[in-house]
């Protein structure tokens, strides 16, 4: 029996779980009739240790306890005892017009009986969180010259979810089947060409931008592309990956010149493909960098500075071990590599743009190499980027100056690197080739 059967047998999709970092509490999220709603599950310290939240909480935060009672044999049993429980009330919750209010959660009240008792409430935290968002203004978020829409939550239906770490959703509008794709994220300071933003009214009817929608394409990212093909054993043509390698770098020549930011998460999943077989570069939160993508030389250990060579002469950057005290500008619990605790990219944005410039040139390298050599599957444990090998084992009879141009964008010195405008000639002249 699946975990969450008894909730898939009511038509509705169990989503995601997640815990407090007090480790007292744990959260499950479940999309049905269109919206997302949150179930909490709170630990009770001074009795009922045998409550079935108390229980959930125990096992999923990996507590110690003085009796197997008070947790679960494992965290599969666990999570089959919650989407249960939440299945047993859902019939309960959805007929309470104020469920799917924004903000609302269902608490599981632990309880001496086996019946599942739950009230609806309104988080606290919610409120402060629209609080933070209130001076956003569609400007803020939107390319100069587009007039976004603006939807209030309600008028979206959630279709399904899509995974990945920002929860996005397929959703459609109330007034239209056109679908689109909602990120559950804090609008970024980057501003986003887009046309469709959400809202959310508080209890006073005050309103805050809470995110943006973005078109929905089918045929999914570049990661999704090099898997299908690798499951059917087929190789991507040299067409294909020419013209994709093109796209990828006149997307971040673009970044760079032109918007003068930087994207730091460049990798597979993160190009999606059009419905005409184009990338798009998506998810600009800036807030941390695959390890499986990142340069060795913005690992927060290094410092840097650009010099001039001669003159009025092309200029070379100059790298210095960081021996001071020790400094962050990542929040706690971002991880403990360097780079999770010193994000060099804002830094050097304002001091050394050519030096993001060139980290980006590395990335863009990865990424390239793994499309040319199809590889997207393998990096789940990877945790520093000197974790990654590059090899070329079975390279679809790879033209040799793909693989020299690639393996330039991953030297280990910067100033080895080709700069964005050389690298894009390149992959013109290569895709114009190959029409």
């Amino acid at each position: 029996m699946g975990e969450g059967q008894a909730l898939e047998a009511l038509g509705v999709t169990p989503d995601s779980i997640w815990g407090d970092e007090d480790e007292t509490i744990v959260y499950a999220q479940v999309l049905g009739q269109g919206k997302a709603m949150i179930f909490r599950f709170q630990r009770s310290h001074d009795s009922l240790p045998q409550s079935l939240p108390s229980r959930i909480v125990c096992c999923y935060h990996d507590l110690e306890v003085p009796d197997g009672a008070f947790t679960f044999q494992n965290r599969s049993s666990m999570r089959s005892a919650l989407w249960s429980a939440i299945a047993m009330i859902w019939p309960h919750c959805i007929m309470d017009p104020a469920i799917v209010d924004p903000g609302v959660v269902v608490d599981i009240i632990p309880g001496e009986t086996q019946e599942i008792v739950w009230r609806a409430y309104q988080e606290q935290l919610f409120k402060q969180y629209l609080a933070l968002l209130r001076d956003i203004e569609p400007s803020d978020l939107v390319a100069q010259g587009h007039s976004p829409r603006i939807l209030d939550i309600s008028e979206i239906v959630l279709l399904e979810a899509l995974g990945g770490r920002g929860c996005s959703k397929r959703v459609q509008f109330e007034d239209a089947g056109k679908q689109i794709n909602r990120e559950h994220a804090t609008p970024s300071k980057h501003p986003i060409a887009t046309l469709n933003l959400v809202s959310v009214r508080d209890s006073n009817q005050n309103t805050a931008l809470v995110g943006h929608l973005s078109t929905y394409f089918a045929g999914g990212d570049l990661r999704n592309a090099i898997e299908a093909a690798n499951a059917r054993e087929s190789h991507i043509s040299l067409q294909q990956k020419a013209k994709w390698c093109h796209q990828m770098c006149l997307a971040i020549t673009h970044t760079h010149r032109v918007a003068h930011t930087f994207h730091m998460d460049i990798k597979p999943g993160n190009f999606i493909i059009d419905d005409q077989g184009n990338l798009i570069l998506i998810d600009w939160e800036q807030s941390g960098a695959p390890a499986t993508t990142l340069a060795p030389e913005v690992d927060g250990t290094w410092d840097v500075e650009e010099q001039n060579i001669k003159e009025n002469g092309p200029t070379r950057l100059a790298y210095t071990k960081y021996t001071g005290p020790e400094r962050r500008n990542m929040p706690e619990g971002s991880g403990q590599e360097t780079f999770n605790v010193w994000n060099v990219f804002p830094e050097w944005q304002v001091s050394c743009p050519k030096a993001i410039e060139l980290a980006e040139v590395f990335a863009l390298g990865r990424t390239m190499w793994m499309l040319l050599s199809q590889i997207a599957n393998d990096f789940d444990e990877v945790e520093h980027p000197d974790d990654v090998q590059v090899t070329w084992t079975g390279n679809n009879n790879l033209p040799s100056q793909w693989v020299q141009i690639v393996e330039n964008c991953m030297k280990v010195d910067p100033n080895d690197r080709p700069l964005l405008e050389n690298l894009t000639e390149f992959w013109k002249g290569e895709a114009y080739s190959l029409r």
